[in-house]
């Protein structure tokens, strides 16, 4: 017996809140209702997701295509037979329980929600032409449904009541019930079969604890927040009781009636600090169904609780409702404005999944080459003439062509599907990974953040909207890896819409670049936004402390805070900091996700917010991808199986670096990839290079450790005669196309999935960072050792990351500092080079014993300017030629939270070239924000920072080098990339 069976034994149904072809297809459908499930519900939204983010339906599709169908006929042709299927598998419960559940529910269209006549006869004609007693209509509860639902459950008609509220809504919609099935009774017109008709009312219950509660932050009342939603419910529960009940009620019971049960829908946890089983523990009683989301279904199979709650607390429920009353909520104005979007909002997800199914319809009457003209896809046959790229999976296309090691990436899907991985991931079970839970279940909230995040938009607008009056211009985000990478590809990808803000993000300790932010922004049109997942980041809040100097002094105590928000996890520092200092607001991110998968949380979508992006298309973009990559998609059509399968199947077999080339308006995406890849799978001696920003070459260049990740937009073709030669040689090559830069929403999710695949493909935890702490631990132990100092000098003369008396080599303003030994800068570099051109043996093997796979890291901590980057990369281009080798640039010390991971938890591949740099002036960090005094300066943290890092990887073995380029860091670039011709 499940707990399903459980709630059944005390009256409550679960429904399942979603469908899907392959969902149906796979068995996954019976296995649920095998563990209890007795009914299913629909919605355009889940429709539209599964059909425009996968292939589930584009064998249907190019059918109806063929037969020249219309995108209104393609939709329902579709959706219909998928509620015949399910309907089919729910019969016999359907027929066993003498019609009171095993039912699947379909609505009419969204544009019909305020027309009484156009839903009656669409209701009618949908209901006939499915040709099953067990499912229902779905009818929305506005002023025009009552009329509706009393003429239907008249003639005999199922109706699921949706989008309700409010009890004024709900008791309009059982009087329209109990009218239905008086008029179905009536004697005078033959009379009907009251016990062939059933009806639910849909009660929407967590979207009421989201509006309420901004009402109540408003207000500035927390007392009841998280309590409205349950109180409305219940007040539902006890009208239902007094309406089904009494001599109108036993007349229409004696002639075989069904109550009118409530079904609570929405019962998604949407606010990420409450349970994840809140509206499902807490609302459990007889004669109700609850409609559950995937996720929280799981979630109630893994913790949720079974007892008779609903009946409980009513008093109480009364009492909250009155006390919102008092604090000056209006639930009703908020019920009716609820209803209002949610119209709204399903009619938009209609006119998205018949635009989708139209833009599916006129690709598939065109085939479309993809690649080039050696590897066209042929889309009429849904066959793929090279057999080296099988996989055409939804749009966006994904292409793979392997070559020999096709097999191996076929093996491991094999071994996802016999070892039920996805929906092992899916359903948060930590042991895909290791055997302990740390660092992992705690750690899986980004599976469902983007679903989350599209329910809790308000709080994000409206501070957008707020700092817009305020007269905000630009916006600075304070923040270290994961809390500034995603924004800064949102501001890359999509700049700035008209009149909102031009952010900037700061990740650099070099002096220079904070006070080229100081001296550019105007304090009193700044917003500072204090990102940190911690709460404790010692760059993050060094910023903070000197910014807030800054705004304190040009605007006062009463109006500083004003300039500064902050994102952070619940009970962090960073929250009590926003407090004390009386921030514009503090934003709470979802504990339970990590820096690196935290882009499509509050961490990305706040900025991006302020900056004018369309979010909630971004993220319909990701919830596709999510869909994409559910359990019920097998997993050699699931694009993140396959992604991650091939991920950690190739770095297996010595193909461990990802070189990623990527349309231009699209370059952004490289930095952010690159710190959840390396981040990820840079531990326990084995590893996956991200290479991001490398020049493409001719096959020539390349080593046999590399795999090929094109991402780009349609129609550019730039890159793709090169990348054919590479497939020609051998190398691996997988090819992303995308419609839009938008469609980078669902390619975050896609490498967050794939990412944790290939973990699990890898034996590793890719949600910890185990090697991280080692540098930030040596750069304290070295501040510490500098404090009461005037200053500590930049860099340390006299003394090397190797601990050296002095330089190794010096020529001009050029100073050299490792174990290397030779004339000039320049020959110093080669001679740290050298080892890469040997042969194999000769150059050794990593720390896990495997044949080194050598790569070199470029680490500049210097400041970042256009001129510094050319000159980098120059440098970086030369060394990726003469070499043969993988190369990658950081910037100091904001690669320490993206690739530094990697550096010294991997095999011991690399080769670090760590660059400092003169730095004429420097900035003082106040001790306290309130306070102007200092002990310490940007100079001498970056100092530090710059030896930290350099003896973590000494201590882990790795093979560094420093070169101090003096006053003119480009120019020193240059001259080294010169003398290696």
């Amino acid at each position: 017996m499940t707990k399903l069976h459980e709630l059944a034994a005390l009256g409550q149904a679960i429904w399942y809140d979603y469908i899907r072809r392959s969902f149906i297809r796979s068995g996954e459908l019976q296995a649920l209702v095998n563990q209890g499930v007795r009914g299913v519900t629909s919605n355009p939204t889940i429709f539209e997701r599964a059909i425009a983010g996968s292939n589930d339906y584009d064998e249907d599709l190019r059918r109806l295509v063929d037969q020249g169908q219309s995108v209104a006929q393609i939709y329902e042709a579709l959706t219909m037979d998928d509620i015949r299927r399910a309907a089919g598998i729910l019969r016999p419960f359907y027929d066993a329980s003498g019609g009171h559940d095993g039912y699947v529910s379909l609505e009419v269209s969204p544009t019909l929600a305020h027309d009484t006549g156009g839903t009656v006869a669409e209701a009618r004609r949908l209901f006939a032409a499915l040709d099953c007693p067990n499912v229902m209509i779905k009818v929305p509860a506005t002023s025009a449904g009552p009329a509706a639902i009393e003429t239907l459950i008249g003639e005999g008609i199922n109706v699921n009541v949706t989008l309700i509220f409010s009890i004024a809504q709900y008791e309009a919609v059982a009087e329209a019930y109990l009218r239905g099935l008086e008029k179905r009774a009536d004697t005078s017109s033959g009379g009907g079969d009251l016990r062939q008709v059933a009806s639910v009312a849909s009660f929407f219950v967590s979207r009421v604890d989201t509006a309420t509660d901004q009402a109540l932050d408003k207000l500035g009342d927390a007392d009841l927040k998280g309590k409205a939603a349950i109180a409305n419910a219940k007040a539902a529960y006890a009208r239902f009781c007094q309406l089904f009940s009494g001599p109108r009620w036993q007349r229409l019971a004696l002639r075989g009636a069904q109550v009118q049960r409530p079904l609570w829908a929405s019962t998604g946890t949407k606010n990420p600090h409450y349970p994840d089983t809140l509206y499902v523990d807490s609302l459990i009683g007889p004669d109700t169904v609850n409609t559950i989301p995937p996720a929280t279904l799981t979630a109630f199979l893994d913790h949720g609780v079974v007892a008779p709650t609903l009946a409980a607390g009513m008093d109480e429920a009364q009492e909250t409702l009155a006390r919102l009353a008092i604090a000056g909520v209006d639930l009703k104005a908020i019920t009716e404005q609820l209803q209002k979007d949610a119209v709204a909002a399903f009619a938009q997800s209609f006119e998205t999944l018949t635009a989708s199914i139209g833009e599916k319809r006129q690709r598939l009457l065109a085939p479309k080459v993809i690649f080039d003209s050696r590897f066209l896809i042929d889309n009429q046959k849904s066959k793929i003439s090279n057999q080296e790229l099988p996989t055409l999976t939804g749009w966006p296309h994904i292409t793979y062509a392997l070559g020999a090691h096709q097999p191996p990436v076929e093996r491991a899907l094999a071994d996802i599907k016999a070892d039920q991985i996805i929906s092992r991931i899916w359903s948060r079970d930590y042991t895909v990974w290791k055997p302990e839970p740390a660092e992992i279940a705690n750690r899986l909230g980004w599976l469902h953040i983007a679903e989350m995040m599209s329910e809790h938009l308000q709080p994000l607008r409206a501070l957008a909207d707020s700092a817009r009056a305020a007269g905000y211009t630009h916006a600075l985000l304070l923040g270290m890896g994961g809390s500034s990478l995603a924004p800064d590809l949102f501001r890359r990808t999509f700049g700035v819409a008209d009149g909102y803000l031009d952010l900037a993000v700061l990740d650099s300790t070099d002096p220079g670049a904070v006070l080229a932010y100081s001296e550019r922004l105007d304090p009193r049109r700044t917003l500072y936004i204090v990102s940190t997942k911690s709460g404790g980041t010692v760059e993050t809040f060094s910023f903070f402390r000197y910014f807030y100097q800054q705004t304190l002094a040009a605007l006062g105590a009463e109006e500083a805070g004003r300039h500064f928000v902050a994102i952070t996890d619940p009970g962090s520092q960073l929250a009590e900091v926003a407090a004390q200092y009386r921030f514009r607001a503090a934003l709470l991110n979802d504990p339970n996700i990590g820096g690196r998968y935290s882009a499509l949380s509050t961490f990305g979508l706040a900025p991006a917010a302020l900056m004018g992006v369309d979010v909630p298309r971004l993220l319909e973009r990701a919830l596709r991808a999510a869909s994409a990559c559910e359990p019920c998609v097998a997993a050699a059509d699931n694009p993140g199986a396959r992604l991650g399968a091939a991920m950690g199947e190739l770095a297996q077999a010595g193909r461990d670096k990802i070189t990623f080339i990527l349309s231009p308006e699209l370059a952004g995406f490289g930095d952010w990839v690159e710190q959840l890849i390396a981040e990820s799978t840079g531990k326990e001696g084995r590893g996956i290079l991200p290479v991001s920003g490398e020049p493409l070459g001719a096959p020539a260049v390349y080593r046999d450790d590399r795999v090929f990740v094109q991402i780009a937009l349609e129609g550019d073709t730039r890159d793709d005669t090169a990348l054919a030669a590479l497939t020609a040689a051998g190398h691996p090559l997988i090819r992303v196309r995308l419609q839009s830069p938008y469609d980078l929403g669902g390619q975050l999710f896609l490498w967050e999935f794939a990412t944790a695949v290939a973990g699990w493909r890898l034996g590793i935890n890719p949600f910890d960072q185990p090697n991280v702490e080692s540098a930030k631990v040596l750069t304290r132990q070295i501040l510490a050792a500098s404090r009461g100092e005037a200053a500590l000098p930049s860099p340390i003369p006299g003394r090397g990351v190797g601990g050296e008396a002095a330089p190794a080599v010096r020529s001009g303003d050029i100073a050299v500092y490792g174990d290397v030994q030779a004339e000039t800068p320049g020959d110093a570099l080669k001679a740290f080079l050298e080892p890469i051109a040997l042969p194999s043996p000769i150059l050794g093997r990593g720390a896990g014993g495997e044949a080194l796979r050598p790569y070199v890291a470029l680490q500049a901590y210097i400041q970042p300017t256009p001129e510094t980057d050319a000159a980098l990369y120059a440098l970086r281009a030369r060394i990726q030629s003469g070499w043969r080798v993988a190369t990658t640039v950081g910037y100091g010390p904001r690669f320490l939270h993206s690739t530094g991971q990697l550096h010294k938890g991997d095999g011991g591949h690399g080769f670090f070239i760590q660059f400092t740099a003169d730095m004429p002036r420097d900035a003082a960090i106040p001790d306290d924000a309130s306070a102007p005094a200092s002990s310490i300066s940007f100079g001498v943290l970056k100092t530090a920072q710059v030896l930290g890092d350099g003896q973590a990887l000494t201590n882990r073995g790795r093979r560094v080098i420093r070169f101090h380029l003096g006053a003119d860091a480009p120019g020193a670039l240059r001259q080294l990339a010169d003398d290696l011709v």
